[in-house]
């Protein structure tokens, strides 16, 4: 029971090294706030609504306040210390940049419990490379922007709700 309890604090203070060495190599410091949203996300693969890193940060330090919270992503997000995706006008969602698929540009969103699915399994890679090779063509023809990034979203049911 001690090696474990010992590995995992060796695995914290290695990621919050290497937030910190981040960080000062940009210009910034590893504040409370940031460690602690850091260390959230790191606990979680999947992606979090800044209401839902809200809650978990609130539970640790309640003097922590919501403005904090959307400041300090998006700040992680333009450092790529996270990486954020949008869901048009409704919410965004945020997962630490090293279990970001960033080749992920499918999403699969449940209709009824929110889940986030980037499974690229989902849809076959021919069609994948056809669906976004043939939107480039036809973006880039018709109003001449050159795409350097792009997300789909599906909706339905996850297997859970359906």
């Amino acid at each position: 029971m001690e090696v474990n309890t010992t590995q995992k604090m060796d695995e914290v203070n290695d990621k919050t090294k290497y937030w910190e060495t981040r960080l000062k190599e940009m210009g910034y410091r590893l504040s409370g706030p940031r460690r602690i949203i850091l260390s959230k996300l790191s606990e979680n693969r999947e992606y979090l609504s800044a209401d839902d890193i809200y809650m978990m940060v609130k539970k640790e330090n309640p003097n922590i306040g919501i403005a904090t919270v959307y400041r300090t992503l998006e700040l992680l997000t333009r450092l790529d210390l996270i990486c954020k995706i949008s869901l048009g006008s409704y919410r965004s969602f945020y997962m630490l940049s090293e279990n970001c698929k960033k080749e992920a540009t499918n999403y699969l969103i449940c209709n009824k419990c929110g889940r986030i699915i980037t499974n690229n399994k989902c849809l076959d890679s021919n069609i994948r490379i056809r669906l976004k090779e043939d939107a480039e063509k036809n973006i880039f023809k018709n109003c001449r922007i050159k795409i350097d990034n792009y997300q789909i979203f599906f909706t339905g049911l996850c297997d859970k709700c359906a």
